[in-house]
């Protein structure tokens, strides 16, 4: 069985993936080093011919280079570039430019899981002849691919349609055959790369909105609603399914004229020509004033789907057009790609990065991209669903060269007469965290925003309630006391965040109590008799996370932070990332056990889902 400490290497590992296959090279001639690959960027710093730079990634003419202590990105053409480079990545991280190779970029993540499912759908070429083409269709079905990776999809868990692949009986083929596979608690992945339409119908009281198939014409659409109905079975089983639509279903006042153009003309920062992702076939439809219409999740919620367990992107917002370049693909999916593997920010210091907080960051590179356009505005990607939603656990901590600062426990055991699979604890000397090895910590922040964040990865489907008989304690005199009860059996995990605003625990399982097993429908009282909590101080405000999972975790790689019987984790980015990264993933997922839809079936232990409740608890003087 792998273990938790070589599943954690493996972060690391990921992270520095790019570097590895990173190639050396020179410059052919002076460039300028760019914020982003972008002509309208901000300058980062001028390169000299014969600079030495290392290339981490080769993107649609453009490459990410480091050099002199920085790093950005330059014009690929200005680069002497060996060949080899693709062969040591295996996968292209855009369209190759003639001569030059490409380098994949470094998915930080975890290792694949045979729970994780992705069905990629690109149509670039239509049947109809009077259909747009869309060339940076086939782009999309790469940008998805390493989309798909990053969130742990093996790769013989993704499904392709492509062009004629992808007719309307297709697609439903296609849904019905991925429901057959996904069992309960698995994660779904679901992309379309092609045009959005939206036509009149007389049924539905209006206008629909409605994905167009290969054959292009009105019997070959998809609607939101039947995509929904379509959808539903998967998402009474997924703990998490996340669809994006790059598609528009707007036409606006397009005309032919400035459907299509060619490169920089009139924007600087055109690297091919850029086409709406939007076919009209419907005339009364095709102008989005005033007209009403229900998007997927709409749809989905009438289905009865949970808005927790369900994301959703679409690539434009119902009144806008959305594009696609022919030489990376369409907007949307190449920045949300570029966000999720490598530049969205941890902005609010969770220990992990939401599809909230890397939709801002490619809608900050659609805004850079179309910036100065004559003809364009930029197209807003629309959210909706669970913006707290991790696609991949990974953490963008800096290690600094001095340790941290060392919390002390706000709730502690107290003694009891030790036991033949325990010793007791000494409550007048709180124990303090172990840190075993040189980590930057930021004390102002605290561990309430990991544990919440935790919170909203639960599958909405499994039911986890919490009782207490007291949520104030006095410092000194109350003890901890709770019940937890679930609806299905599993495993109970229990998370603090101390009221000193920097401690954070697993409280349960522990040192003293081992025996975290629940049945379904028990009422189980924690902490048990030899493990009891008191509350220590400072005044504040504790915050509890239970977990009720349908597989174990193996927390073993906290076990070098203790707090007396307690696994603590880092406040800091690291450690918060860790934690989610170990109590989200269950012990099996990754194991030859769990390998095949028939193992997976017969072990609830290989399913990653979890339910959970949150419990505040006040400690007063």
């Amino acid at each position: 069985m792998k273990s938790s400490y070589k599943i954690l290497a493996a972060i690391l590992a990921a992270t520095l993936a790019s570097y590895a296959l990173a190639q050396s090279s020179t410059l052919t001639r002076a460039a300028e080093m760019r914020t982003d690959k972008l002509a309208g960027s901000s300058v980062v710093s001028q390169l000299a011919v014969g600079s030495a730079v290392q290339v981490l990634s080769l993107e649609g003419g453009w490459a990410q280079v480091q050099a002199g202590g920085k790093s950005g990105w330059v014009r690929a053409s200005s680069l002497a570039l060996s060949a080899g480079a693709s062969a040591a990545s295996g996968l292209s991280a855009g369209r190759e430019a003639k001569g030059n190779t490409a380098l994949t970029l470094g998915v930080r993540s975890l290792g694949s899981r045979s729970n994780r499912h992705a069905l990629i759908i690109g149509i670039g070429k239509y049947g109809e002849p009077s259909i747009p083409q869309l060339p940076g269709a086939h782009i999309d079905r790469e940008s998805a691919t390493q989309m798909a990776q990053a969130m742990q999809v093996p790769a013989s868990n993704i499904t392709y349609l492509q062009d004629d692949q992808a007719t309307a009986d297709g697609i439903r083929a296609a849904l019905a055959a991925l429901n057959e596979r996904v069992l309960d608690g698995d994660r779904v992945f679901i992309h379309y790369s092609g045009h959005g339409t939206r036509y009149m119908d007389k049924a539905a009281g209006g206008c629909v909105e409605a994905l167009l198939a290969y054959e292009g014409t009105t019997n070959a659409t998809i609607p939101n609603k039947e995509m929904a109905t379509l959808l539903a079975p998967i998402t009474n089983k997924t703990d998490k399914l996340f669809v994006m639509y790059d598609a528009c279903h707007s036409g606006g006042i397009i005309s032919n004229a400035s459907t299509v153009r060619t490169r920089g003309i009139f924007n600087k920062n055109d690297e091919g020509a850029i086409r709406p992702k939007f076919a009209a076939i419907s005339e009364e439809c095709s102008k989005p004033v005033n007209i009403k219409t229900r998007n997927l999740m709409v749809e989905a919620v009438e289905q009865k789907a949970l808005p927790q367990d369900i994301v959703h992107i679409s690539s434009s917002r119902n009144d806008e057009v959305s594009f696609d370049d022919e030489q990376k693909g369409g907007l949307a999916t190449e920045f949300m790609r570029d966000c999720m593997l490598r530049d969205a920010k941890d902005l609010d210091k969770s220990g992990s990065i939401s599809i909230e907080e890397i939709k801002q960051c490619a809608q900050t590179k659609i805004n850079d991209r179309m910036a100065g356009d004559p003809l364009y505005k930029a197209h807003n990607i629309s959210l909706t669903g669970n913006a707290d939603f991790v696609p991949a656990w990974f953490s963008q901590a800096a290690i600094a060269a001095t340790a941290p600062a060392v919390p002390v426990v706000a709730l502690v055991p107290t003694p009891t007469p030790p036991t033949p699979q325990a010793t007791s604890v000494v409550a007048s000397e709180p124990a303090a965290i172990a840190t075993p090895a040189p980590v930057a910590v930021v004390t102002s922040l605290t561990g309430e925003q990991a544990l919440k964040r935790l919170f909203e990865q639960r599958d909405g489907k499994r039911n986890v309630t919490l009782t207490t008989n007291k949520t104030q304690l006095k410092i000194g005199q109350d003890t901890l006391d709770f019940s937890v009860k679930s609806d299905k059996a599993g495993y109970v995990y229990v998370a603090l965040a101390g009221s000193d605003n920097e401690s954070l625990y697993v409280l349960f399982p522990n040192d003293l109590d081992k025996n975290n097993r629940i049945e379904a429908g028990q009422t189980l009282a924690l902490p048990r008799a030899n493990w009891k909590v008191r509350a220590q101080g400072p005044a504040g405000t504790d915050q509890l996370l239970v977990i009720v999972s349908a597989g174990p975790r193996d927390l073993t790689a906290l076990a070098k932070n203790k707090a007396g019987p307690f696994t603590a984790s880092l406040n800091n980015a690291d450690g918060r990332a860790e934690l989610g990264a170990l109590l989200t993933n269950s012990e099996a997922g990754s194991t030859a056990a769990c390998s095949n839809p028939a193992a997976r079936k017969a072990n609830p232990h290989c399913s990653d889902a979890f339910g959970a409740a949150m419990l505040r608890v006040d400690e007063i003087k």
